[in-house]
């Protein structure tokens, strides 16, 4: 497992402990297979602060599922969540192998429970949607990236409108981290190189929107790209 690239961070911040890590899940990467999770936890646990915590992004598959399947968001729903049980059931056998210290160290949320639950997310995420449905340069930047982070398949106009919501409802975890149970964490691993990254960073610095930069919390995630 070694690091790719890194955002707003630096090797020695990392292999200080500088931070908790937390590792988002999405459903249609492939990659998070059981080994695959089994090394990033294993990593997570050598070099975060005090704690790892699992992100499932369950519920937001189903916005996935609809465009791509044209699946009724009900179905699309009940799909995203028996995988969301999946994933998890994964990593709580992981988490077994653990040593009782290092199993006390992991925690595993939901989509549902990090809406309910993330300072951040409960605080700004109706930001993120007033952003896209007001400023179209933000929307045309929004949808410029989704339809680059898909490659396999064309959609509608309608659909990476439906599509980009995913990236919306991710902002905020993807932009300042997580702030759950008192505990925040502030750096992201990541499998794979996206242009995402890259679009947060001119936005944290100001180089692009800093009007919405202003407007959104003052911790900035660091993002590890690891494979």
């Amino acid at each position: 497992m070694k690091i790719r690239k890194m955002f707003n961070t630096t090797k020695k911040e990392i292999e200080s402990k500088k931070f908790n890590i937390f590792i988002g899940i999405s459903l249609g990467n492939k990659w998070f297979t059981k080994e695959h999770l089994r090394e990033y936890l294993n990593w997570a646990l050598d070099y975060t602060k005090d704690r790892v915590l699992f992100l499932i992004a369950d519920n937001i598959q189903a916005i996935n599922y609809n465009a791509r399947n044209k699946q009724s968001m009900e179905s699309a729903l009940k799909k995203a969540i028996k995988e969301g049980d999946r994933i998890g059931l994964i990593i709580k056998e992981l988490i077994l192998e653990l040593s009782k210290e290092q199993q006390n160290k992991v925690e595993i949320l939901r989509w549902e429970e990090y809406e309910q639950c993330d300072n951040f997310y409960k605080k700004y995420i109706l930001r993120i949607h007033n952003k896209f449905e007001k400023d179209l340069k933000f929307k045309e930047e929004i949808l410029k990236l989704v339809r680059n982070s898909i490659k396999d398949k064309v959609f509608s106009s309608e659909d990476y409108l439906s599509l980009s919501n995913y990236l919306l409802e991710e902002f905020i975890s993807i932009y300042s981290g997580i702030s759950y149970c008192q505990n925040y964490y502030g750096l992201y691993i990541y499998p794979q190189d996206t242009l995402i990254p890259y679009f947060i960073k001119k936005v944290h610095h100001g180089n692009l929107f800093p009007e919405l930069n202003e407007k959104l919390p003052k911790e900035k995630v660091a993002l590890a790209v690891m494979n």
